[in-house]
């Protein structure tokens, strides 16, 4: 006899509610960064490994120094990959320490 398939007070069984968590609370990564000078203009950029990332998902980012009013953008650019840029047009050029850079991808529903 099979085990009876659990499920919540709305009828979703566990594997949808497992992955109803996963979407509320997201997939981390991070990489140390050593974006060094930054001419205006310019960017930098890189890839951290976030496993179960898809295309579509959502992607938030962020650097653990001040980015100097630079821009940090990051998607999900293949399975399994972030690709994160840090834009410099400030006018300036802008020499950032090394730093952790920290994604957390939110899956699409």
């Amino acid at each position: 006899m099979a085990a009876p398939t659990m499920t919540d007070s709305t009828g979703r069984n566990q594997a949808e509610l497992i992955a109803m968590l996963t979407a509320l609370r997201g997939l981390d990564g991070s990489a140390t960064v050593d974006p060094a000078s930054i001419l205006d203009g310019d960017e930098v950029s890189g890839e951290i490994t976030v496993t179960g990332a898809v295309l579509g998902d959502f992607v938030l980012a962020s650097f653990s120094l001040d980015t100097a009013d630079l821009v940090l953008a990051a998607a999900v650019t293949a399975t399994d990959t972030v690709t994160w840029s840090i834009l410099n047009n400030t006018g300036g050029t802008i020499d950032l320490a090394s730093g952790t850079l920290r994604v957390r991808v939110l899956p699409r529903a």
